[in-house]
């Protein structure tokens, strides 16, 4: 027998009211290439108990209880903090050129994202406010899309983005290469070394207390 026109139709709002309450809890997109495919399947966070959501609300708090408290993310490239990262450079989307060893002193939080991802876009007023709370000479924050300039330039003048929103198609160093699921957060301290890396939704709050974790 074949699905009507109005079955089918209602199958997929349900399909897509499904998708958007999985990112408006803190879901993440997993991927096979960062931003390939804007079907890609919805991944689940860890919830943590109530003992354990502590951590994050405390000033310089250790990275563990940090961890342990989250709820709308999850850590990757466990095995690499602690790691030096290499190297790169890439060039945001009005020419200019950044390199990682130009923000040394400096902690880094590198982003990957795209203009089409709901859990993306929940980050963004949380990265505005945390550009805004910590200046140039403490942070720099690289925003990597593989979306081309001319679809990111009016996004990022619509949402008023201050901070650097880089587009980029080329490999990036280990383990960064290696990134599945977008939102990333990856959280480089001023060495250099891989400090954090998140994926999912991560807060404002939640930015600040990693950034400055023991």
């Amino acid at each position: 027998m074949q699905q009507s026109g109005n079955d089918k139709s209602a199958a997929w709002i349900t399909i897509a009211i499904i998708l958007l309450v999985v990112a408006a809890a803190g879901g993440y997109y997993v991927i096979t290439q960062m931003g390939g495919d804007n079907s890609s399947q919805a991944a689940a966070t860890v919830e943590p108990t109530a003992g354990e959501r502590q951590g994050h609300s405390e000033e310089n708090a250790s990275l563990e209880r940090i961890i342990a408290a989250r709820r709308t993310w999850d850590t990757d490239f466990v095995s690499s903090f602690g790691e030096p990262i290499a190297d790169f450079s890439v060039r945001d989307i009005t020419g200019v050129e950044h390199k990682l060893s130009d923000y040394r002193g400096k902690h880094v939080v590198v982003v990957f994202w795209t203009t089409w991802c709901p859990a993306c876009n929940m980050e963004i007023p949380h990265l505005i406010k945390l550009r805004e709370a910590l200046g140039p000479d403490k942070l720099q924050i690289l925003a990597i899309s593989n979306e081309p300039v001319d679809v990111l330039k009016p996004f990022v003048d619509s949402r008023q983005i201050n901070y650097v929103v880089v587009t980029v198609n080329s490999p990036l160093p280990a383990p960064l290469d290696r990134v599945q699921g977008i939102p990333a957060t990856i959280f480089i301290d001023p060495d250099g070394k891989l400090k954090l890396a998140a994926v999912g939704v991560v807060s404002l709050e939640e930015d600040i207390a990693i950034i400055n974790a023991l």
